[in-house]
């Protein structure tokens, strides 16, 4: 495998990564405040102190996932001196 060959399956990759990142990150988010609000997960009931911790913990990861593939989606500013 040449370095151009293993460059272009690296960008691929990367763009793969960065679709999932956002499009799990919303996942994320959405089925953590899900969980907060209505505190049962199917036909099984949560205790409320597992939902906050639960849904808290999700929704701050898929915060954190959709930031990082925004990141690599926005450019990045070049500061000056």
């Amino acid at each position: 495998m040449s370095y151009e060959e293993s460059d272009a399956r690296r960008k691929s990759n990367q763009g793969f990564r960065t679709v999932m990142d956002l499009g799990m990150g919303l996942f994320y988010v959405g089925i953590g405040l899900w969980l907060t609000i209505y505190k049962s997960f199917g036909n099984m009931p949560v205790p409320p102190f597992i939902a906050y911790l639960l849904g808290g913990m999700m929704v701050v990861g898929g915060a954190f996932r959709f930031y990082k593939g925004l990141k690599a989606v926005l450019p990045a500013r070049k500061e000056t001196d």
